[in-house]
């Protein structure tokens, strides 16, 4: 088990403990959306010069408001040195919930939206496949030119036109041609 696993084990029945399981995952997800790269906070946080307990006020002004849970969570990473995770630890978490809720986070990316019976075809193969429901999050990226990729968690199905046409590509660069013959016909 990975510490982000490990992590977000503790703190999801911390949160199942107080019935805040989806208002600390998006309190976590806010915070870590605040330290995406290059945010002053982040800079603040990760900063060797910058004493602890100021960390710690830090992240409890940034978290006013927030859960109990939430903030005991981001204090503690901060005093442990492991604040720099906290966006795989949400991750992890937000796993954790959907597996605990018998839910599957599914990306769909396509060329075109999404029709509502493709939609529903690809619910109920997930849910054939896994025994739960998914959750579709869809993208559109016009550049796979057709087809489908779909992502739940580290596995990616890519039946796009676009990767078959680079196989493709890929299998005519390496294929054997016999020019003697052709130069003869």
């Amino acid at each position: 088990m990975s510490v982000a696993a490990t992590y977000a084990k503790a703190l999801h029945e911390a949160a199942q403990a107080q019935s805040a399981v989806d208002r600390v995952r998006d309190e976590l997800g806010e915070l870590a959306a605040a330290m995406s790269d290059g945010s002053e906070l982040r800079a603040a946080l990760l900063n060797p010069r910058v004493e602890t307990g100021a960390k710690c006020a830090t992240v409890v002004a940034v978290m006013d408001g927030a859960h109990p849970v939430s903030t005991g969570f981001a204090r503690m990473l901060v005093d442990r040195g492991r604040i720099g995770e906290l966006a795989e630890m949400v991750t992890a978490y937000g796993q954790r919930v959907d597996a605990a809720e018998g839910r599957v986070v599914v990306t769909a990316v396509t060329a075109v939206p999404l029709t509502p019976a493709l939609r529903e075809s690809i619910r109920s193969r997930v849910r054939a496949q896994t025994g739960r429901d998914a959750e579709l999050e869809e993208m559109v990226d016009p550049s796979i030119i057709g087809g489908l990729v779909l992502r739940v968690h580290d596995v990616v199905v890519d039946a796009s036109i676009r990767t078959r046409l680079e196989e493709m590509r890929r299998s005519l660069e390496t294929a054997p041609v016999d020019l003697a013959s052709a130069v003869e016909a």
